[in-house]
């Protein structure tokens, strides 16, 4: 079997476990390596661990920013390649960063050293260098379910004659936002070695360990420890910080064997090991076609009557599923789970020139809500006012979706708002209007739990990062959930000014409004007049 068809292999039996489980896992990496040091010295390897690296990702699925590792980039570039990693990382479940090459941190925060960097005063950090935190914070702004950063930075400091007194050896440990793991090259405040050969000790490892089918990402993180400590004589130990992961990820699926060519093929799965790998693929699934698919493909399998259930619940017929089980097994009984369950009365779907309220030119602009893909919402005011929500890159879930509907809605109609339809089936009792009011924190103490318009993923990451960053900073928001925020400014002014500025990079035609200012929300606090001369 040749490594091509054993990646694919391993990517159709899915590599999630035990978590919600979908059939079209979307992986993006960017990979960046930098050797060619204009103002610092040179390094040998990075370039080469950045296209190992580049490699063996490939090989395990991932999309990678560029088409490869992007390598020996200055600031503007390193700048660029984050920014469409951002863009690319949007509605995919695996984001993973990777850098090779000089990095430092001062004052405890991270830093990575572009080829053009050039220090000669601290107050250059801010202009010259890469913070960590960037990345982190375009992985927030995705909502993918894992992320992954990947740190062989640990390098002495290039710039230790200049007498930059707050630069402190090697990194300093992070603390990893909600679905993140961080990994380092070495332990905090160390340094790591560059190698003596072409690659580094630890992505010499690394790049080989996450191909070992049936490795979670956290057995081949500590595998890669081991042989990095045991290679270099205890003298380098790598990190990892992490924060609890949901289900387990596989670089590649547990039941992948790899051969090398031209060896005979591997061992195909006994179809009882097929019918197990697939139900546990989709077990946790809300996708009524994967339960589907599974009845079709194992009409007598273990999970028959569960799977019929399921499709029953979530509202799919069951007549091609059934007919193939009765064809292929008369002996069966005819009465199934699915044919006791209660039959509920058919739900009224959503006709858009029956929405009350609405004035024409509404109506028109709603005439695309019964083609947008579920989950989905609708709400509606007295004034007339309308706002609708699609999960178009599945980082929202349900809930997500009404409370963001009914928020929007009640901000442009300053009045509470009611769900007219969640999917396409109409909830709204006919001829009543019931009030559905809905928080929006205006004022006070910034609390990340109670942010309005964006999901409750970027409340538990993007959110609670904002309030752990230093310094002046501001975070700004759109009525659909988009936002941005800055840190580390010199005053609260400026802060306020580049959250807005950074929101609107990203927000197309939607107006960004500043949030938060450091710990207080000002939401309700009316803009600033311009004083007349």
């Amino acid at each position: 079997m040749t490594l091509a068809r054993t990646v694919a292999l391993a990517l159709a039996l899915f590599v999630w476990v035990s978590g919600p489980s979908w059939g079209a896992e979307r992986r993006v990496a960017l990979v960046l390596g930098n050797s060619d040091y204009r103002h610092a010295p040179r390094l040998p390897n990075p370039v080469n661990d950045a296209k190992a690296m580049a490699e063996s990702l490939r090989g395990a699925g991932f999309e990678l920013i560029g088409g490869a590792a992007q390598l020996d980039l200055d600031k503007a570039g390193t700048e660029q390649a984050i920014r469409s990693f951002g863009t690319k990382l949007a509605g995919a479940d695996v984001g993973l960063f990777y850098y090779a090459g000089h990095g430092l941190q001062t004052r405890g925060t991270n830093f990575l050293l572009p080829v053009s960097a050039n220090l000669t005063r601290e107050s250059d950090v801010r202009y010259e260098l890469i913070d960590v935190a960037m990345v982190l914070d375009e992985m927030a702004l995705a909502e993918s379910r894992l992320n992954i950063v990947i740190l062989d930075a640990c390098r002495n400091n290039p710039f230790g004659g200049r007498g930059l007194r707050a630069v402190s050896p090697g990194l300093a440990q992070m603390q990893a936002p909600a679905g993140t793991i961080i990994a380092y090259a070495t332990q905090p405040g160390a340094v790591a070695a560059d190698g003596s050969g072409a690659n580094s000790p630890y992505t010499e490892a690394l790049s080989k360990a996450l191909l070992k089918p049936g490795e979670t990402v956290f057995d081949i993180f500590n595998d890669v420890g081991l042989a990095v400590k045991r290679n270099t004589g205890g003298v380098q130990q790598p990190w990892v910080s992490a924060s609890p992961i949901e289900g387990r990820f596989y670089f590649l699926g547990p039941t992948t064997v790899v051969t090398q060519a031209p060896a005979a093929a591997a061992p195909v799965p006994a179809a009882a090991d097929k019918e197990a790998m697939f139900w546990d693929s989709i077990k946790g699934s809300s996708n009524r076609g994967l339960f589907e698919a599974y009845l079709k493909q194992f009409p007598q399998g273990t999970f028959t009557a569960i799977a019929e259930a399921r499709v029953a619940e979530l509202g799919a017929p069951l007549a091609s599923a059934t007919a193939s089980a009765e064809t292929t097994s008369p002996e069966r009984a005819p009465t199934t789970v699915a044919a006791l369950a209660p039959q509920a009365p058919p739900a009224k779907r959503v006709d858009v020139a029956a929405i009350p309220y609405l004035t024409p030119k509404s109506r028109a602009a709603l005439a695309s809500y019964p083609d947008l893909p579920s989950p989905k919402a609708l709400a509606i005011s007295a004034k007339g006012n309308y706002a609708y929500f699609s999960n178009k890159s599945n980082s929202r879930t349900e809930d997500d979706i009404r409370r963001s509907a009914l928020q929007y809605c009640q901000y442009r109609a300053d009045e509470p708002c009611t769900l007219y339809a969640v999917g396409d089936a109409v909830v709204m009792e006919a001829k009543t209007f019931l009030p559905m009011p809905v928080e929006i924190v205006g004022a006070g103490k910034f609390d990340p739990a109670r942010v309005p318009f964006v999901s409750d993923h970027t409340r538990r990451v993007g959110m609670v990062n904002y309030q752990r960053n230093n310094g002046h900073k501001a975070v700004a928001v759109t009525l659909t959930g988009r936002w941005a925020s800055v840190w580390d400014r010199d005053s609260a002014e400026e802060a306020g000014a580049a959250a807005v500025e950074k929101c609107g990079q990203t927000a197309g035609k939607e107006d960004c409004m500043l949030y938060a200012v450091d710990d207080e929300v000002v939401l309700d606090e009316e803009p600033a007049e311009d004083e007349e001369n």
